[in-house]
């Protein structure tokens, strides 16, 4: 199905969104030039279950709370994957992070090729807080 621009700003414009503000932020917006969002995808080992998976998350978490430029990581799980959504203050940043040899080491660890998938981020929003 194709979208035209203006039906598209019309449903966009029509979302409910609810956000709170920020100092020096219109609205709880905020304008993050030159950041990006990255979605990795990796299958995910035979015989690996979730509950392992979240355990390893959970051990992992403290390094990805050094990594320069990473604002934010969300670890995923989905059927049969596994992976995480980066927010990166800079594209420079998430590139240097998943570099080649990253890649070789994912391939390597999990036997599968990661599928990493980057997205500008024009625009961020913060939700209302539950």
């Amino acid at each position: 199905m194709k979208f035209s621009p203006l039906i598209l700003a019309a449903g966009l414009a029509a979302l409910p969104i609810t956000a709170h503000a920020r100092p020096g932020a219109a609205e709880g917006r905020v304008a993050p030039e030159g950041r990006v969002a990255v979605v990795v995808s990796i299958a995910t080992p035979a015989g690996v279950t979730d509950a392992y998976l979240q355990a390893e998350f959970d051990k992992a978490a403290p390094r990805y709370q050094q990594i320069p430029g990473l604002i934010r990581k969300y670890f995923t799980i989905e059927p049969k994957r596994f992976g995480g959504i980066y927010y990166w203050s800079t594209k420079a940043a998430a590139q240097a992070w998943f570099s080649d040899a990253w890649v070789a080491r994912a391939k390597a660890t999990y036997g599968a090729e990661p599928v990493v998938t980057y997205y500008d981020v024009p625009l961020a929003i913060e939700g209302a807080k539950p």
